[in-house]
């Protein structure tokens, strides 16, 4: 079944041991981290990564299983999952902590886009 996703930000990672940057799309049963290459992430490094009104496609479940299996920094989050999540604003990087109810954290950093993610994440913020 397709899903419409929301591309949040360009500039997503999973920690600051991770500095190749992803894609952060919103689906409406899940949360997905697509990884890109090095040169997206220097392209992505000058600012802002997406516009209002966000970008949208339609995306199965097939291609979100193909993502999370991509690489080992792709990931695939279940809203229905999550029991809490905090959103902080940083100076270089906002960030998104998701904790689970199976009791595992995921954690995302991105170039600062606090007000777009805020927006579209207010269900899940705690």
């Amino acid at each position: 079944m397709d899903e419409r996703a929301r591309l949040l930000t360009r500039s997503c990672t999973t920690g600051w041991g991770d500095w190749i940057h992803g894609e952060l799309w919103l689906l409406p049963s899940s949360l997905v981290r697509r990884r890109l290459g090095f040169t997206a992430t220097v392209a992505n490094s000058k600012g802002p990564t997406v516009v209002m009104p966000l970008p949208e496609a339609d995306v199965t479940a097939g291609a979100t299983a193909l993502i999370e299996a991509e690489h080992r920094t792709n990931k695939v989050i279940p809203l229905a999952g999550i029991a809490s999540a905090r959103l902080r604003r940083g100076i270089t990087a906002d960030r998104l902590t998701v904790h689970m109810q199976d009791g595992t954290q995921h954690k995302f950093l991105w170039l600062p886009a606090y007000a777009v993610l805020a927006h579209e994440l207010t269900p899940w913020l705690h």
